[in-house]
Order: C-alpha cells, then sequence, then structure tokens
C-alpha cells in the first residue's frame, strides 16, 4: 500500500472535521441525498440512469446529455455491481474476493470516455453510499500520493476507509460511551 494520509481516526477529530465541512445549506443539493432509484434499477437490472446523472452532477461532476456513455459503462458492468447494491452489503464485508468485484467495476466505469475516477467512485457511491465512499483529486492524492486512479488504488482506499470507521467507533464507545457514532454526530449537527 502506498504511503498514505491519515484522516480522522478519533471520535473528536471527525466531530471537528463534521463541524468544520458540514454543508452551508440543508437542502437536498447541500445534503446531497442518495439516489434510490437508481440502486433500485440496478437491483433490477433496468439502472435509470437519468437519476444517476442528477447525482453525479449534484456531486460535481460534469456530465452533460443524457449520460448515454454512463449509462451503457453501468450496464456493461451490471453484472458485478449488482451484488454490491445489496443494502446489506457494508463495509463488514470488503473480503478479498468483494474487493476484486470492486477494483473491476471501478476501472470498467473509469475507462468509459468522460467518467474517470471520480465519477466512477460518485457512481459507486450512488449504487450503495453505505459501502463506497467518493474519491475526488484531492482525496486521492491526500492517501495516495503519486498513486494510480485505479481500482486497485480505490479498493485499498476503501479498506483504509473501514480501518478509520473501525476506529472512530471503538474510540467513541471508549472515550465518549458512544455507540453510533454517525447517530450522534447527525443528531449534533441537525442533519441526517
Amino acid at each position: 500500500m502506498s504511503n498514505y494520509a491519515t484522516g480522522p481516526n478519533t471520535f473528536e477529530q471527525l466531530r471537528r472535521s463534521a463541524h468544520a465541512f458540514r454543508p452551508a445549506s440543508d437542502d437536498a443539493d447541500g445534503l446531497l441525498a442518495p439516489a434510490p432509484a437508481f440502486r433500485e434499477g440496478v437491483a433490477q437490472g433496468a439502472p435509470d440512469i437519468a437519476a444517476l446523472v442528477e447525482y453525479a452532477n449534484r456531486r460535481g461532476c460534469r456530465i452533460s446529455g443524457d449520460g448515454e456513455g454512463i449509462g451503457a459503462a453501468v450496464r456493461a458492468v451490471l453484472p458485478g455491481i449488482a451484488p454490491l447494491a445489496a443494502s446489506a452489503l457494508e463495509f463488514d464485508d470488503l473480503r478479498c474476493a468483494t474487493l476484486d468485484i470492486i477494483a473491476q467495476a471501478f476501472d470498467g466505469l473509469a475507462q468509459v470516455d468522460g467518467v474517470g475516477a471520480t465519477t466512477a467512485s460518485v457512481i459507486l457511491t450512488a449504487l450503495n453510499p453505505q459501502l463506497f465512499v467518493a474519491w475526488s483529486a484531492a482525496t486521492r492524492d491526500a492517501y495516495f500520493p503519486g498513486g494510480e486512479a485505479d481500482g486497485e488504488t480505490y479498493a485499498q482506499f476503501l479498506t483504509v476507509m473501514r480501518m478509520a470507521a473501525i476506529a472512530i467507533a471503538g474510540d467513541a464507545r471508549a472515550q465518549h460511551g458512544i455507540d453510533d457514532p454517525a447517530g450522534h454526530l447527525s443528531a449534533e449537527l441537525g442533519i441526517n
């Protein structure tokens, strides 16, 4: 694994970050609500590409038109990503076989003209926000300076995020008596 930076790994660090990066507004665009129509469509074998394009563009992607290229990419990797849409599949399921599927799906999406690494990660985040983390260029550079923006590195990034989540949850429980750090911060910030 590359020499990556660490993000918050204590509950207090996460709390400070959450307050610092809290959206200025509480509207749907600020909170970046997930794209359930896309996720449900993937599970049924007919992804809602219009819902995906809307979600991705709210996340800062610049997908123009109807997303025909992205739609073709999603349909091409559909057999591999459909199981990843399952709501029960979360960070605890990041095993080698799952990471290989994630890396292949990421690479399949990122290789489409106009998609790239950030948009591929946003598509996967729309697919299952409990499992995937969006991966902007700044985040990639912070965690994997000079690293490849490919599926293998994205899978490593998810593993790093899982380790951070475990550390934060353990710290929240041990140091603050908080069993649900995400729920606690959501209530504190007044957002879902």
